[in-house]
């Protein structure tokens, strides 16, 4: 009977030690993801202060950005709220993509038009 005994409290404690192997093993990849995860926010901080070669848009596509129509895009360039247009061409009317995405992220932030 005490074989027994014995046996049953040797598994228990080898169920214990695996248990707290798992355990430990779990916080340790935890830690490794939160480690991860704070180094890859600092590069993509790192990465946008990089500045990258800026594109130029068409009229076309900056309606689409910004979900406004030529005329109101006119309008504010006027008035000095939304970034002047860059000529390409004789007829060619674009914008830096840096330009009207800053004045897309100042919309969001709540700073007005």
């Amino acid at each position: 009977m005490r074989a027994s005994t014995v046996d049953a409290s040797s598994q228990r404690l080898a169920a214990d030690n695996a248990a707290q192997r798992d355990l430990q093993a779990a916080a340790h990849l935890l830690e490794e993801a939160l480690t991860l995860l704070r180094a890859d926010s600092t590069l993509r901080v790192a990465h946008t202060t990089k500045r990258a070669p800026d594109r130029l848009l068409r009229l076309p596509e900056v309606e689409r950005l910004t979900g406004l129509r030529r005329s109101a895009i006119y309008e504010q360039m006027q008035r000095g709220v939304f970034p002047r247009s860059v000529k390409a061409g004789r007829r060619t009317a674009t914008w830096p993509e840096s330009a009207v995405q800053s004045w897309i992220a100042d919309r969001l932030d709540g700073r007005p038009a």
